[in-house]
């Protein structure tokens, strides 16, 4: 699985290894901190904004690594991966009248929308390195500009953050945790059965299936001792849309499950599954759009050198 991230990033690194961020004043997104702008600037005023002297500047800092649950589940989010108070955008509104023609720009690498409904009025926008500017032709007069984070550089961000692992649930990972660990974490089980333990919360049923015995024993999978977490199966007790996790469908296999004939008007199930990663997904939906209805935790694949050897 990291070899399938790192192949990709390194591609675009190559490729793109000259649309660095554009910079203002000498503050790039993704890379600078609030503590870089202060040391520079001081602090800014009662809006939140920089008043100098040709120029009223808005930054917008990040809040810190996303926290949300299942945030490894969906796509890679290199805003989600830096730390707090590093630099997301600038915002530049000139107070001075800035010629657009002045700054000399291949606007061949731009892309030219008109800004509805003012006539005369442009955006041109650059993600590749990250900066778009609002302009007056009619005047050639720079009217906003917006830095963000250039491709490149968030791509660098995703190949040095991504998490190795990605069947991880509230520090719970296959094979790795044991029942000592899921104790500590949620306490005695409301029930269990043979190798299972159920725990419920306000918003959701958690199953954890635990290796019931060692290679030598005729059921055995896995070469980790008893008591291990095998699966963690997260129940959804009030579904939520499947769109809120934003999985990535080069990682995901859509299985559309078959309903049971003596059930009338079925669901629609689907599967949502990530071999390499070591996670399912099942969403239901009766018309309307997907809901997630549980999340299961497998042994990843890279963890597969742990199964028993018969």
């Amino acid at each position: 699985m990291k070899l399938r991230i790192l192949l990709p990033v390194l591609a675009l690194l190559i490729i793109m290894e000259n649309a660095s961020a554009k910079e203002w004043r000498g503050i790039v997104p993704l890379k600078s901190t609030r503590a870089e702008v202060e040391r520079r600037f001081g602090k800014p005023n009662e809006r939140g904004d920089y008043e100098l002297n040709d120029e009223r500047v808005s930054i917008d800092y990040a809040d810190g690594p996303c926290v949300d649950l299942y945030f490894t589940l969906g796509k890679e989010n290199c805003k989600c991966l830096v730390a707090k108070g590093t630099v997301m955008s600038i915002y530049v509104q000139p107070t001075v009248k800035r010629k657009f023609s002045g700054l000399k720009l291949d606007l061949t690498r731009f892309t030219r929308q008109a800004i509805v409904p003012y006539p005369d009025n442009f955006a041109y926008y650059n993600p590749t390195e990250g900066v778009d500017y609002t302009v007056d032709e009619s005047e050639d007069e720079i009217k906003t500009i917006d830095y963000y984070s250039s491709v490149a550089d968030c791509v660098e961000v995703i190949s040095k953050h991504t998490p190795i692992y990605r069947n991880e649930w509230r520090g719970l990972r296959p094979l790795h945790a044991t029942r000592r660990d899921v104790e500590r974490l949620l306490g005695p089980p409301q029930r269990t059965w043979e190798q299972n333990a159920l725990y419920t919360t306000d918003h959701e049923a958690i199953t954890v299936k635990y290796v019931e015995g060692n290679c030598d024993e005729p059921n055995a999978e896995w070469k980790v001792p008893i008591g291990t977490v095998v699966e963690l199966v997260i129940g959804q007790r009030y579904p939520f849309l499947l769109k809120r996790l934003n999985l990535d469908d080069a990682r995901y296999e859509r299985h559309e499950q078959t309903p049971l004939p003596e059930i009338p008007n079925p669901p629609k199930v689907v599967n949502y599954i990530d071999r390499a990663a070591g996670i399912d997904v099942r969403a239901q939906s009766t018309g309307g759009p997907e809901e997630v209805v549980s999340i299961t935790y497998l042994p990843a694949m890279k963890d597969h050198m742990l199964r028993c050897k018969k």
